[in-house]
């Protein structure tokens, strides 16, 4: 029998219950963003105070609206108007169907990073909304996401297969396999627990994953709607139900034709375990309601209504097929209480309802954070399961933060799971749980959360297992990376910050992982940053972290990812983003506002600085278009902030600096306009999105060395050559079409990397990073390629460094007196700044003399030929 599908709801709509209509259902007017934005924030206390679980900041309601506001606010077009992501969907197969027809000079050749090894616990690697198994094959199972589409393992989690790689932009809400024809699956897509996308319809496919077709239920992008759970008749596998945001749907022809059967917002739909002509479906809009049929889903009545309800989740088992168990959560977002019928669903009692009058004085609710039941801001309408063991009724369990067990049909529960090592005897799992699904054959015990995806033989012990390792479907907000090889940095949303090195992840700071900067000297700092603003800084490689925040007067509070960087020019000095700007010199132990003028429109969003001792700072504010900039700035001083008019509409997302001209920078727009991307220069904008699909430009970065302007997109990476005013070309060989939330560049390894909204990390070869012109003087080869050698010690060493521009290169005991060389001094753009040929001296030096260079961090590359013997960073003060 299909196993219970999850239930879900969307973020925004399940915050503000009277905001549902304008942001889901059977929209037929445009909806405009600001609109839906002021309804809530007129009747919600948006300074919210700082919510606490076991001395961890916690996600309360505010804060899946501020994500939700921040995803939003990407996906408008020029006129402010709300475009479902389903767009990127079609936009993404007209690009794939564009790049097959045309041969480009790319050198993309992108590989997936990571992460794809959970450390369990607290760490994770990314949200599994579901899992549907295979009817005969006990290994062979599939987990859909939150935005990195649809999975397969065919060992018992071993390993795992993306398999809608080519789709562009997939949540998956439920998947569906025909149990008489497992090649035949049905795939929901969308994501109903968070609705960061929503959905086109049903998918098909009959050759086990490999392709994926359209069904008859085909929705466009402007009706928002989503498909939250479908299940399969086992006798007549061609009979179909379906619970979307608009109705539930039924097709009694594989999906070819669908009819509307029953209006409202429904997240799930269940069979009964032996009489497939009842069904139920608990209703989550207006009056919250369980709906039964009895002639196979043609019909709907209701049978049970939940006031002050938020959300309702069933389950059903074949130990008892008569018992129907119901989850429910109230309008604060606690537990209401745990219900039953024993008769199919004909009446429902009561089992369990926790103490107390309100959140506050309230224990035993079992859906919060906190073990003692107590709490608010409490997230039920977000994470939500409930489950009956197949073969015992009396055995039932529930998720919400946490998980709770009962042995005796739901009377009396015990804490099974934990999520921050806070419970002795309790084993710790990730938070925030969105299925719980028997395995039919094994009889196992499958849990999706926020972190991925857990098994096990016995719920009520400690012998659960993470068997989320190979899932590469992290939701990296930023990156960052250094010219130090093998060395990056990820802030992920319900994941943490990470950090990898020479090919291994690891967990770094827990929440939500937002900003991340990278110390370019010292591979023992770096900085991460938690939502809203809360900085964090490592000076022992991750062993521990202090909270900078703390030090910037009056402790302000950022956007949803507040901006910070490392001043080109020196590793000691910060630049955050606030409602003002703020310049630390000494790595984040004091702050100072530095701004004279005051800048209006809220909280700061992107900074971008131009490289040199006295740089231009350049600033966006939302709700403005203008570029916010300060010319000439010295470090500790007040700066005045000149404007500097957009004359485009839209939802600016980034802007990137040019690094040594002061007066040329780039702005992209995250919405479906004329304009995504837009060049200033010396007073002149030129818009330069030709080439460029019609979808929101996420990021930006810019090589320099090379003139190339690359731009990170709702379905994957583009490129222009800015010195030939070329149109803009795919640089997509090998990565998914997927959300680009941020770039950057390894000038030392000659790499691009991407953190994906849903796929994790990505890096590629730059453009025009393996084509040299051949060098004349030798006969023996004329290689076009280099040789990127690995860093080692025993080549070369600088010495001083740091130094005032004049410093040796002492050569290792691998090289000899007189050997000739080329040095080359690299900037931080990866400009090559000198290049000339030098021979080793007597002593196995060479005098290096660049006195009047622009202090900041340099790399001094030593090569033979065309191969790159090794590389050193040099600082110049």
């Amino acid at each position: 029998m299909k196993r219970i599908c999850l239930a879900g709801i969307l973020a925004f709509a399940s915050a503000a219950a009277y905001a549902q209509a304008p942001v889901e259902g059977d929209n037929t007017t445009p909806v405009l963003f600001r609109d839906v934005v002021e309804q809530y924030e007129q009747t919600h206390d948006m300074d919210r105070e700082e919510e606490f679980e076991n001395g961890i900041e916690v996600e309360g309601e505010g804060y899946h609206y501020d994500r939700w506001k921040w995803y939003w606010s990407q996906h408008l077009d020029e006129n402010g108007y709300m475009v479902s992501s389903a767009a990127n969907f079609i936009e993404g197969q007209k690009a794939q169907n564009n790049a097959r027809s045309k041969t480009t000079a790319n050198q993309s050749d992108w590989k997936f990073v990571g992460p794809t090894l959970s450390y369990s616990g607290y760490g994770g690697i990314g949200r599994v909304n579901c899992v549907a198994f295979h009817p005969t094959d006990s290994n062979t199972y599939w987990v859909g996401t939150a935005g990195g589409g649809a999975w397969k393992t065919t060992n018992d989690g071993a390993t795992w297969t993306a398999m809608t790689h080519s789709l562009a932009v997939l949540g998956v809400s439920d998947i569906d396999i025909n149990p008489k024809n497992p090649n035949t699956i049905y795939l929901c897509p969308g994501d109903r627990d968070a609705s960061d996308t929503y959905s086109l319809g049903v998918l098909k496919s009959t050759d086990g994953g490999a392709t994926w077709g359209v069904t008859g239920l085909t929705w466009t992008p402007s009706q928002f709607r989503l498909t939250n759970c479908l299940v399969i008749n086992p006798q007549d596998t061609n009979s179909l139900t379906v619970a979307t945001s608009v109705g539930i749907y039924k097709s009694y022809n594989g999906g070819a034709n669908w009819t509307s059967v029953q209006s409202g917002h429904f997240k799930q739909v269940v069979y009964h375990p032996t009489d497939t002509s009842i069904l139920y479906a608990p209703k989550n809009d207006g009056t919250r309601d369980i709906y039964r049929s009895t002639d196979g889903g043609a019909t709907w009545t209701t049978v049970t209504s939940f006031n002050n309800a938020r959300r309702i989740q069933v389950a059903v088992t074949p130990a008892n097929p008569s018992l129907v168990m119901a989850v429910v959560c109230n309008s604060s977002n606690g537990l209401m209480g745990i219900y039953k019928s024993t008769n199919s669903g004909a009446s429902f009692s009561q089992v369990y309802v926790p103490s107390g009058s309100n959140c506050n004085s309230k224990t035993g609710d079992l859906i919060v954070g906190a073990l003692n039941g107590k709490g608010c801001g409490n997230q039920g309408w977000y994470d939500l399961t409930i489950a009956v063991n197949p073969t015992n009724a009396n055995e039932v369990y529930v998720g919400g933060v946490n998980t709770y067990g009962s042995n005796n049909g739901g009377v009396s529960w015990s804490l099974v799971t934990e999520w921050y090592s806070n419970a002795p005897g309790v084993m710790t799992v990730h938070a925030d749980k969105h299925a719980h699904e028997y395995h039919p054959l094994t009889g196992e015990l499958f849990e999706g959360n926020d972190g991925g995806l857990y098994k096990t033989r016995l719920p009520q012990s400690t012998l659960w297992t993470d068997i989320s390792n190979g899932l590469g479907v992290t939701q990296f907000y930023r990156n960052a990376v250094t010219n130090a090889a093998n060395y990056a940095l990820g802030g992920a949303q319900d994941n943490g910050s990470k950090g990898w090195q020479g090919g291994t992840w690891y967990d770094l700071t827990g929440g939500d992982g937002m900003e991340c900067q990278a110390d370019p000297l010292d591979s023992n700092v770096f900085y991460t940053a938690v939502q809203n603003g809360e900085l964090r800084r490592t000076t022992n490689g991750g062993n521990s972290f202090t909270d900078i925040q703390d030090n910037i007067p009056g402790k302000p509070s950022g956007a949803w990812i507040t901006p910070y960087l490392i001043t080109p020019d020196s590793n000691m000095h910060l630049i955050a983003g606030y409602k003002e700007i703020y310049y630390s010199p000494d790595r984040g132990n004091n702050w100072m506002s530095i701004q004279g003028s005051e800048i209006t429109g809220g909280k700061c969003y992107r900074l971008a600085m131009t490289g040199g001792k006295h740089p231009t700072i350049y600033a966006l504010f939302p709700d403005t278009q203008v570029v916010f900039y300060a010319k000439n700035y010295v470090h500790g001083a007040t700066a005045t902030f000149d404007t500097i008019i957009v004359p485009y509409s839209g939802n600016m997302s980034d802007i990137k600096a040019h690094p040594t001209d002061s007066g040329r920078f780039f702005v992209s727009f995250s919405g479906y306009n004329t304009n995504r991307i837009v060049e200033y220069n010396k007073g002149v904008w030129t818009p330069i999105a030709g080439g460029l699909p019609n979808i929101p430009v996420k990021c930006i970065e810019y090589d320099s060395s090379l003139s190339v302007l690359y731009v990170g997109t709702d379905i994957g990476v583009y490129y222009r050559d800015t010195s030939t005013n070329n149109l803009w070309a795919s640089f997509q060989k090998n990565m998914p079409s997927i959300e680009v939330t941020d770039l950057g560049i390894n000038y030392t390894t000659k790499e691009i990397w991407a953190s994906t909204y849903g796929r994790g990390m990505w890096n590629s070869v730059k453009q025009g990073s393996y084509v040299i012109p051949p060098d004349t003087t030798d006969t023996t080869d004329t290689t076009n390629y280099v040789i990127i050698i690995p860093y080692a010690d025993d080549v070369f060493r600088l010495a001083p460094n740091p130094s005032e521009g004049q410093f040796k290169i002492i050569a290792g005991p691998s090289m000899q007196a007189g050997k000739a060389l080329r040095v080359n001094v690299i900037d931080f753009t990866g400009k090559t700044v000198v290049s000339r040929e030098e021979k080793l001296d007597g002593g196995k030096r060479i005098d290096v003399d660049v006195k009047g260079m622009p202090p900041g961090v340099y790399i001094v590359e030593l090569k033979d030929h065309n191969s790159v013997l090794g590389r050193k960073r040099a600082v110049i003060r």
